[in-house]
């Protein structure tokens, strides 16, 4: 085959089909006329696919070391991004807050009440960090619990005050048949176990009991469940996350968790902090309340405890497992605390950072799932190519998922040459199919910044998607041997 004029076809027939691979088969010493002919083949490639499935697809790829668009596919034209928007909202968050930002939440006592205040942190309680860190869940909870016994000896006398004055945990875009799902989880100052009650069964004499995490003397579980043939249930829980019932039938014992949102996060947190309190040996018979901050005077308050954790730590989580709640907590940290404020000032930070033309994206929230996002191939590439040159880029690449190794590419390219060659975003609603990220050169340094987003995309996990973006990222590692 002729390096500098390939002529092929493309049938996407399966996942498991490896489709239209051209630059694999180029002789060995046609390196440079495959980097001449990467527009060619990617545009077969994303024409193939546009017109077996009436799909659409924008794709852009920047030489990082030279600084030239190789490949331009209708890369001008705004498209929904799905979790690509983590993309931008953690280049703002870098911009905007700094590298070495942390997440506080801080522990007091005031007077009889003891109060916590916090800015975001999406990681108290996370199940992932934990068991990555060999600890439990309850970990700061439980130093923040030895600091309140310290200070107040067996008892504490007043209540446990949250603070939160968010009107609404959710974004209005988001569809509210789907408010329970892990990936629609609410959001606030005060979070704790990716707000999130995780469900698993045992069997204990001879019946099916669900276990539920995180546990709490102040949350009262009412299990309705019942034997049956079909695994079919569900969980539903007061506004104050007080009580949680479920109902519905069991078949089987089960290991990994089922996690259901909760409603109201910070109070979550604090159900789970009053009973790591008494677990420690303090008696509480107080209430535990959601306040306004305007109505707690912490400026005469004592400080018994403070969690700081790193914006690399927060970005890590967000975008290995694509966990939306992360990045919304993210985004509106580095915005004004509500959506439209937030969107506003990660826009212009943007603008104004990264030189991204207005016009050429919209952003609606921080982690992808409204469909009020839009933005370019282009703009994601030249967002990437910024990243890359600042001096903290460390951060935003170490958190990206790899190719073949970890997070949601951990299945993905997976094989050589190709693994760990690609640093990629992924992204999935439905009909909408992305993957953005960097192609590394043979010595692990960024060569390209790539983007391809796929829109009206058919049913099922988007592997025709797929398949067209994970070829285009072979061209890319071919082109680099």
């Amino acid at each position: 085959m002729n390096a500098k004029k390939v002529s092929c076809s493309f049938l996407f027939l399966a996942p498991s089909v490896v489709l239209g691979l051209c630059a694999s088969v180029n002789p060995a010493g046609a390196q440079e006329a495959v980097k001449v002919d990467l527009q060619k083949q990617a545009s077969d490639l994303v024409g193939a696919f546009e017109k077996a499935y009436k799909a659409v697809a924008g794709a852009s790829v920047v030489d990082l070391r030279s600084g030239g668009t190789v490949v331009s596919i209708r890369d001008g034209e705004q498209m929904t991004p799905a979790s690509n928007q983590k993309l931008l909202t953690g280049a703002a968050a870098i911009a905007k807050l700094g590298g070495d930002f942390k997440f506080t939440t801080t522990v007091y006592l005031g007077g009889k009440d003891l109060a916590v205040a916090g800015e975001g942190d999406p990681t108290l309680g996370d199940p992932l960090l934990a068991q990555e860190a060999g600890k439990s869940i309850y970990e700061e909870l439980d130093k923040w619990a030895a600091a309140v016994k310290a200070k107040v000896g067996t008892k504490l006398e007043g209540d446990i005050l949250l603070n939160s004055d968010r009107e609404t945990f959710r974004h209005a875009d988001w569809p509210k048949a789907q408010h329970d799902r892990w990936y629609a989880a609410p959001v606030a100052e005060l979070n704790f176990n990716n707000n999130c009650f995780d469900v698993t069964f045992r069997t204990r004499d001879g019946a099916l009991v669900p276990v539920v995490l995180p546990e709490s003397r102040f949350i009262q579980v009412v299990n309705r469940i019942q034997k049956g043939a079909k695994h079919l249930w569900s969980l539903r829980a007061s506004a104050d996350e007080s009580v949680i019932t479920l109902t519905g039938t069991a078949s089987q014992s089960t290991r990994d968790p089922l996690s259901v949102a909760v409603n109201d996060p910070p109070m979550l947190l604090g159900r789970v902090l009053a009973d790591r309190i008494v677990r420690a040996g303090v008696e509480f018979s107080g209430r535990v309340r959601r306040v306004k901050p305007s109505t707690v005077d912490l400026a005469k308050a004592q400080v018994l405890c403070q969690t700081a954790t790193p914006l690399a730590t927060v970005l890590k989580r967000a975008n290995k497992r694509s966990l939306n709640m992360v990045a919304e907590c993210v985004f509106l940290r580095t915005g004004d605390g509500t959506w439209p404020g937030s969107a506003k000032i990660v826009t212009e930070t943007l603008v104004k950072t990264y030189e991204l033309k207005a016009d050429s994206f919209s952003i609606s929230d921080g982690g992808g799932l409204s469909r009020g996002n839009a933005v370019s191939a282009a703009a994601i590439t030249k967002l990437l190519a910024g990243v890359a040159k600042r001096k903290d880029a460390s951060i935003f690449l170490d958190s990206l998922p790899i190719s073949g190794v970890d997070g949601t590419m951990e299945r993905r390219l997976d094989q050589e040459p190709y693994r760990k060659r690609v640093l990629g975003k992924t992204g999935y609603i439905a009909g909408v199919s992305t993957l953005s990220g960097y192609v590394l050169d043979a010595a692990g340094k960024p060569a390209f910044a790539f983007s391809i987003l796929c829109n009206n995309v058919p049913g099922g996990d988007g592997w025709q998607a797929k398949a067209l973006q994970e070829n285009i990222c072979k061209l890319l590692v071919d082109s680099l041997k």
